[in-house]
């Protein structure tokens, strides 16, 4: 992923929609109206994300009726990367904040795919990973992944999501965040 690529992915990450913790922990079972999946942004046309195609699978899963597929667009002539995201705006304290998640994977090369968390003040980036630096390669089957970062207390919005970059096709499914191991529905929010 080049340095622009990578700079556009985080500037899209700022527009995702929000939710309350309340409503959600990575849920990806339920739909609105039109069909799509609630709470779950797959599109990011604005961000820039050209070149594959996300959608909701309901033959491929690893719990429940759906699970997010990411794939490159053969048809495509250019590509940057394909991700979904879920955004919870919140108020908590903690040390560490976890996003685990299942993946499967199928042919994916030159690039990689992975789970992603960013935290964010306002619009500043405090913490940010997505596994480039531990790629998922190849052909898996459905595998439990985790990401852990530092938590500042002053967070108000927290981005998780899968991502797929290069070649190939990937599934996510079954999105849990937790703060100092405990289950984010589950933690109290700071009142201001």
């Amino acid at each position: 992923m080049t340095k622009n690529t990578l700079y556009l992915f985080i500037l899209l990450l700022i527009a995702a929609p929000s939710y309350s913790q309340s409503e959600i922990n990575g849920n990806i079972e339920r739909k609105n109206e039109n069909g799509s999946l609630k709470y779950w942004d797959l599109l990011y046309k604005e961000g820039h994300a050209y070149g594959y195609i996300t959608s909701i699978d309901s033959f491929t899963v690893q719990e429940g009726k759906y699970a997010i597929a990411i794939r490159e667009d053969l048809k495509a002539d250019d590509k940057s990367f394909g991700a979904c995201a879920l955004t919870i705006l919140s108020r908590f304290e903690g040390k560490n904040i976890t996003v685990k998640g299942f993946v499967k994977t199928e042919n994916v090369k030159n690039g990689w795919a992975g789970l992603w968390m960013r935290i964010n003040k306002d619009k500043v980036m405090l913490e940010f990973n997505n596994m480039q630096y531990e790629p998922i390669l190849g052909t898996n089957d459905w595998k439990e992944y985790s990401i852990t970062l530092p938590f500042h207390n002053e967070e108000n919005k927290i981005l998780v999501g899968g991502l797929l970059v290069g070649e190939g096709k990937a599934w996510f499914d079954n999105f849990r965040v937790f703060i100092d191991d405990v289950p984010i529905e589950k933690k109290e929010q700071i009142k201001k």
